[in-house]
């Protein structure tokens, strides 16, 4: 069984910690980690984060420390030469998780094209500047309606760039329990055959449970459109340490 989001996140570069990711999952079933860290780490890929079109999520960046991407690179290395693959009889692939912004489409395309990674996840963490999943406070006096109509705009503008293999949590919006007056079912379905025209995966993630949020998973209609549609769904735990990974993947279809 794959986990198709994993975070190192916080934890270091470690052959120790590999083994504790390897370890924790093969107890849950898991034998191919797709292995990862945000764009958002790393110097190389600040150039994205420079948001001043939103004040929280301006304050929240501002005085963000960035290391070099070599960092990880060396470390994949590293991990690639160690055995760990074959002591423990595991795939490890690595990769990057990608925030997208239309704006910087290009730059993104140029950035990505000097790195050869297994597997590139493209996410929505930003609409027009506001960073959605941050704090729920934030969303107070906010056009939910609005944010709900340009998640999925932008979200069809990911898919269409073809920079990614995979798309991330395709309804992380709803991470505070705010939902549109309208409904989705029309952007699901666009959404859905996007991803099938454009050969891209997506994944029924877990990860709502590290905030002790009860909502995790896709909705069952979402699901269904995407079956229907043919798209490939993995699980995933988006764990951001160890002791997540293949989280509560029994909860999910």
């Amino acid at each position: 069984m794959k986990d198709v989001h994993i975070h190192f996140h916080k934890q270091p570069y470690t052959i120790d910690v590999v083994q504790n990711i390897i370890e924790v999952g093969k107890k849950r079933g898991i034998d191919e980690f797709y292995l990862l860290d945000h764009t958002h780490k790393f110097q190389e890929f600040s150039f994205l984060y420079q948001l001043k079109k939103d004040e929280f999520t301006f304050n929240h960046y501002k005085n963000k420390k960035y290391i070099p991407i070599n960092e990880y690179l060396d470390f994949i290395d590293l991990v690639k030469r160690s055995g760990l693959e074959e002591k423990y009889n595991v795939k490890l692939l690595f990769g990057l998780e990608v925030c997208y912004f239309k704006e910087f489409e290009k730059e993104l395309k140029e950035e990505l094209s000097k790195y050869k990674f297994d597997f590139l996840i493209g996410s929505v963490h930003h609409i027009d500047g506001f960073a959605f999943d941050l704090d729920k406070e934030s969303w107070i006096g906010r056009d939910v309606d609005k944010l709900y109509d340009r998640y999925y705009s932008i979200m069809e503008d990911l898919i269409k760039s073809k920079l990614f293999n995979h798309l991330a949590h395709p309804d992380s919006i709803k991470i505070f329990d705010y939902f549109p007056s309208f409904s989705l079912t029309s952007r699901y379905e666009k959404i859905a055959k996007l991803l099938f025209e454009y050969h891209m995966t997506t994944e029924n993630n877990s990860g709502f449970d590290r905030y002790g949020l009860t909502n995790i998973g896709l909705n069952d209609e979402f699901y269904d459109i995407l079956v229907k549609n043919k798209v490939t769904i993995y699980k995933a735990s988006d764990a951001h340490d160890y002791t997540y990974i293949g989280n509560k993947f029994e909860c999910l279809r």
